[in-house]
């Protein structure tokens, strides 16, 4: 939402980027062999640059930012419950068939 926002400034936009960049990179500036660092790098750098652009959003944008991601956090929920109502009524019918199969 915010690479499209004018109101966001472009280095808020280049620390995201750069923020989605290094976690996907399998480059890193300590390498994985190196057991306990190489996790430690990735909990360090990763939420600083995501802070460091946080802080220069304007708080209007932030704001809704946060109602439209909590809009589509309620329709997954929706979404979910909605599968798992189908899935239950599968289940049910499949054994309702098996044990119909059974009797005949």
């Amino acid at each position: 939402m915010a690479r499209k926002d004018e109101r966001v400034p472009r280095r808020s936009k280049i620390l995201i980027a750069l923020a989605l960049g290094y976690a996907l990179s399998p480059i890193d500036l300590v390498p994985d062999f190196i057991p306990l660092l190489s996790q430690l790098d990735d909990l360090l750098i990763i939420p600083a640059l995501i802070a460091l652009a946080l802080k220069s959003i304007p708080k209007e944008a932030l704001d809704e930012y946060r109602e439209k991601a909590q809009q589509l956090r309620m329709k997954r929920r929706f979404g979910m419950v909605s599968l798992f109502i189908l899935a239950f009524w599968a289940v049910l019918a499949i054994w309702l068939m098996k044990l119909l199969s059974k009797l005949f």
